[in-house]
């Protein structure tokens, strides 16, 4: 081995374990680190335009911009968590307090002598062979719940204390990502072994990807969430406002809107009110799933250039993999896969891809 070859192993050796020093110590902060980078993604448009206005005083509009970010973002969300936990306590009560009075097996008689009825006649073969009993099977489940989350209660006040720490860590790391983000890139793009076009073009498909599966996760929850939460209100469903919320967060899963609605239109066929719960339910399958159906693949799909099937595969794989942060990091790193394919294809493939987006961003 001549001496420039070993000098070249050394150097990427010792490069190679030095990167994966700075990974381990980085390991823990990951997650705030990530929530920082996409809230400074979503808010760069209002950061370059303050700059601008202040005179490129960068330190002032990243100390600006970030404590917007806190005021409209992160306190309101505080608050809002604040009242769905004490609102997820009562319903967690009331249900509870339900079931061990004994109303239980009325409501069950009533539903049985309903027009629902006939439908329950169908199940009940099965849980007589199954031994079922549904109140005593509630009872116990609510019992279980309840030694569980008493038995969860020192577990809870560590993760206060952890959600409290991610968040000081959080708005620290914005700050920085505000004022110097563009030269964190800028440095990352200097080391990246690619002609310099594609690099803007991995670089730019990133951002791409980034700032529409935010955005369009984002919008599409906010307007499902608005539009369910509204219905709940004026159909008198109780806990409209933890209900509504709840659709929002599970709109950001693929098919996860319906899992909320859909129970509240069981709930409320089987206590009798069929025509709010042909309402709710007509309202929810028309005017609650467009929003999903139309404004999701219209933001990301349009933007991103994947493939439904990918973008719907790469946001429950992405939180598989990476937790809540990868409903927005999955389509992300699958729109910089098909830019990844699509540039070696044109170097060493002969040819574009049939079938593939353009690399431009």
């Amino acid at each position: 081995m001549s001496r420039e070859n070993l000098f070249a192993a050394f150097f990427f050796v010792a490069f190679v374990f030095l990167l994966y020093q700075f990974y381990r110590i980085l390991s823990f902060f990951l997650g705030p680190l990530g929530w920082a980078a996409l809230l400074a993604l979503v808010f760069q448009p209002a950061h370059q335009g303050l700059r601008g206005l202040l005179r490129q005083r960068e330190s002032l509009s990243a100390f600006v911009v970030t404590t917007a970010v806190i005021l409209i973002v992160i306190v309101p969300t505080i608050s809002l968590t604040t009242v769905l936990a004490r609102q997820s306590v009562e319903l967690y009560q009331e249900v509870k307090a339900f079931v061990g009075s004994g109303h239980l097996d009325e409501w069950i008689r009533q539903v049985r002598q309903s027009s629902l009825g006939r439908l329950w006649q169908g199940f009940t073969p099965m849980l007589e062979n199954w031994n079922l009993d549904l109140p005593t099977l509630a009872l116990r489940t609510s019992n279980a719940v309840s030694g569980f989350l008493v038995a969860q209660a020192p577990q809870a006040a560590a993760n206060v204390v952890r959600f409290v720490t991610n968040l000081f860590f959080t708005t620290i790391a914005l700050f920085f990502f505000f004022r110097d983000g563009e030269r964190m890139v800028g440095a990352v793009r200097e080391l990246i072994p690619m002609e310099p076009e594609h690099k803007e073009v991995v670089l730019a498909r990133l951002y791409e990807a980034l700032s529409a599966v935010v955005q369009g996760s984002l919008v599409t929850a906010l307007v499902q969430g608005i539009l369910a939460g509204a219905a709940y209100w004026a159909l008198s469903v109780p806990f409209a406002l933890l209900l509504g919320c709840a659709t929002a967060f599970l709109s950001l899963l693929p098919f996860g809107a319906p899992v909320v609605w859909l129970s509240v239109v069981v709930y409320l066929g089987a206590t009798a009110s069929y025509v709010r719960a042909v309402i709710l339910l007509v309202w929810s399958a028309v005017i609650v799933s467009s929003a999903d159906n139309v404004l999701r693949p219209l933001i990301i799909g349009g933007r991103t250039h994947i493939p439904t099937v990918f973008l719907f595969f790469g946001i429950l794989g992405g939180l598989q993999a990476y937790g809540f942060l990868g409903v927005f990091l999955g389509p992300a790193l699958i729109a910089i896969l098909v830019a990844f394919v699509r540039i070696y294809r044109e170097e060493y493939g002969g040819g574009s891809v049939d079938g593939l987006p353009p690399t431009a961003g």
